[in-house]
C-alpha cells in the first residue's frame, strides 16, 4: 500500500509537469493497473467536491454523477486501446490512460477554482478578447503531449503520431454534448425536474408555480455589455402534445449557450406535460413579456435577439399551440412582428421549424432581420405528417449546423444538406426546400457574430460544467452566473465540458 501511494504521488507530480509543459519523460510515471484505479478515483473525488461546492446549500447527492465518470473512463480506455493497436505498442493501452489522468487534476482544479476567485471576471474578459477556447486548447495540447510521452521507444515522426493520437483522444471533447451523460454528483435546491404524472396544466399548483417561473427567468437575464454586440436567445415551443418539440427547443438552447455565448442571456417558453413546474408556458402573453424585458435590457442599436419557433405549424401560417385543458392563442407572423416592434427589438434572427413555415418570411421581412424556415410557404417540412418528426429541420439547423459551423450561413447550408439527405433516404417528395432570407443591414451585422459569441467578449460558463476529465473541462469556459448554474457536466477524465 505504501508503494502504491508513493507511486501515486509521483504520478501526480509528473502529471503536473506534463500539464505545465515542463520537461518530463515516461520514466517519471509509474504505470500499472493500481495507479489507473487510484487516479480515476482521485479525478472522481475532485468532481464530487467541486459539484458539492457549486450546488450550494440544500444540495442533494445523486448517483447519476457516476454515469459521467464511467462514460469518460470507458472512452479513455477504448481510445487508448485503439491507439495501442494502431501504433503497435500494446503497452500504450495502459500507459496513455495513466499519463492522461495524472495530468488532468490540474485542469480540473483550475476549472473549479477560477470561478470562485476574484480573478474570474478578468479571466472571462481575457478569454473573450482572445476569441478562443483557452482551456480546450490547453486540454488538447495535454493530450498530444501525453501520447508523445507514452510512446517509448519513440518512433520516427513521433510528434506527427502524437498529434494524430491526441486529436483522437480529444474527439469526446467535440461530441460529449451529444453522446455523453452530463449529470452532477450534487444537485442544488430547486423545482422538481418534471411534474407528477397526471398533473394538469390547469391545476392550481401549476398555475401558482407558473406565475413565478417567468418572473424568475426574466430576472435572471443578464443586461447587455457596453461595447459588445450581445446575442440573446428565446426558444418558443407551444405544441405540448408531442415531447419532440420540447426536447428540440432545449437542445437548441444548449447549443446556443455552449457554442454561441448566449448563456445568461437565453430562456425557453415551453408547453409540455414534462415541464409544468419548471419552465414558463409558451403563450403569446409570456412571449410578449419576454420580448419586452429583453427589449429593455439590450442596446437596441447593437444587440441581436434570436427567436427559435418550433411547432407542427399549419398552412395559415401559424404555430399550433396545445396544452390541455388550456385554450391558447396561436402565434401568427403578423402577431410576432407586432410583438417585436412593440418591444423595440431592431436586430432580429428568426428560425421557424414548422410545416409551411416559409409563410413567415414575407410578413417579417425588413433590413435588420434574418429569417430561416424549414420549408417554403407551400411545402411541408420533412415528416410533417408525423408530428414527432416535424421539428427535424430545427434539429438539423442547431445540432448539425450551429453546433459546428462558424457562421449562420454555414449552419443553414449544413442543415439544408442534412434535410435533403434525409428526404432522399426516406423518399419524401416534394422536397421541403428550407428557406433563408436576410436584410442588407443584417448581412453586415452578422459579420460581428460568430461561434463562441461576440468577438469583444465571449460569455464563458465554468459554473455550468464540471471540471473533471479531458471531456469536461475544456468547454467549461463559457460561464453562466452562479445564481443560474445548472450543474451539468461532462465526463471525468475529459477536461472539456462542451
Amino acid at each position: 500500500m505504501r508503494y502504491a501511494l508513493t507511486s501515486f504521488a509521483r504520478n501526480l507530480a509528473a502529471g503536473l509537469r506534463l500539464a505545465l509543459f515542463l520537461p518530463v519523460t515516461r520514466l517519471a510515471f509509474r504505470i500499472d493497473v493500481a495507479q489507473l484505479v487510484l487516479l480515476f478515483l482521485f479525478s472522481a473525488a475532485i468532481d464530487v467536491a467541486g459539484d458539492w461546492l457549486r450546488a450550494g446549500e440544500g444540495r442533494e447527492f445523486s448517483l447519476l454523477g457516476a454515469g459521467t465518470e464511467l462514460y469518460s473512463g470507458a472512452a479513455l480506455l477504448l481510445i487508448a486501446a485503439v491507439l495501442a493497436l494502431a501504433f503497435r505498442q500494446r503497452t500504450l493501452a495502459l500507459a496513455i490512460p495513466v499519463i492522461v489522468m495524472a495530468a488532468v487534476p490540474v485542469v480540473q482544479a483550475v476549472n473549479f477554482l477560477i470561478p470562485m476567485s476574484a480573478a474570474a471576471a478578468f479571466a472571462r474578459e481575457l478569454i473573450g478578447a482572445l476569441g478562443i477556447d483557452v482551456v480546450e486548447l490547453w486540454m488538447v495540447a495535454i493530450l498530444v503531449r501525453s501520447v508523445a510521452v507514452a510512446l517509448a521507444p519513440a518512433p520516427p515522426r513521433v510528434w506527427l503520431l502524437a498529434i494524430c493520437g491526441g486529436l483522437l483522444l480529444a474527439a469526446p471533447i467535440l461530441f460529449s454534448t451529444t453522446f455523453s451523460p452530463n449529470d452532477p454528483w450534487w444537485h442544488g435546491p430547486g423545482a422538481p425536474t418534471s411534474a407528477p404524472e397526471g398533473m394538469s396544466a390547469g391545476s392550481e399548483a401549476v398555475l401558482a408555480t407558473q406565475s413565478m417561473l417567468l418572473d424568475h427567468e426574466l430576472s435572471g437575464l443578464e443586461d447587455e455589455r457596453p461595447g459588445s454586440s450581445d446575442l440573446y436567445f428565446v426558444g418558443f415551443s407551444p405544441y405540448g402534445a408531442d415531447d419532440a418539440f420540447r426536447s428540440g427547443a432545449e437542445a437548441a438552447q444548449k447549443v446556443m449557450d455552449e457554442r454561441w455565448g448566449t448563456a445568461g442571456r437565453s430562456l425557453l417558453l415551453i408547453n409540455s406535460p414534462q415541464t409544468l413546474l419548471t419552465t414558463p408556458f409558451a403563450t403569446v402573453t409570456n412571449l410578449r413579456e419576454t420580448l419586452n424585458e429583453i427589449g429593455s435590457a439590450i442596446d437596441v442599436e447593437d444587440d441581436v435577439v434570436m427567436l427559435y419557433l418550433v411547432s407542427p405549424g399549419a398552412r395559415g401560417p401559424r404555430l399550433r399551440a396545445e396544452l390541455p385543458p388550456l385554450s391558447l392563442v396561436e402565434l401568427t407572423p403578423p402577431g410576432l412582428r407586432q410583438l417585436l416592434d412593440d418591444a423595440g427589438i431592431k436586430w432580429r434572427i428568426i428560425v421557424v421549424s414548422a410545416c409551411y413555415s416559409g409563410g413567415f418570411i414575407e410578413p417579417l421581412q425588413d433590413e435588420h432581420t434574418l429569417i430561416v424556415t424549414a420549408s417554403r410557404a407551400d411545402k411541408l417540412s420533412p415528416g410533417c405528417g408525423k408530428t414527432a418528426q416535424s421539428a427535424y429541420f430545427g434539429e438539423a439547423f442547431f445540432q448539425n449546423g450551429m453546433a459546428h459551423a462558424g457562421t449562420f450561413a454555414a449552419a443553414f447550408d449544413a442543415a439544408k444538406l442534412r434535410v435533403a439527405e434525409r428526404e432522399r433516404d426516406e423518399k419524401i417528395s416534394p422536397p421541403s426546400e428550407p428557406q433563408w432570407w436576410i436584410g442588407k443591414e443584417m448581412a453586415a451585422k452578422l459579420s460581428g457574430l460568430h461561434r463562441g459569441g461576440p468577438a469583444s467578449g465571449i460569455t464563458t460558463r465554468l459554473n455550468e460544467r464540471r471540471g473533471s476529465s479531458w471531456v469536461r473541462v475544456a468547454h467549461s469556459w463559457r460561464l453562466t452566473p452562479a445564481s443560474r448554474a445548472t450543474t451539468m457536466r461532462c465526463p471525468s477524465w475529459s477536461s472539456n465540458c462542451p
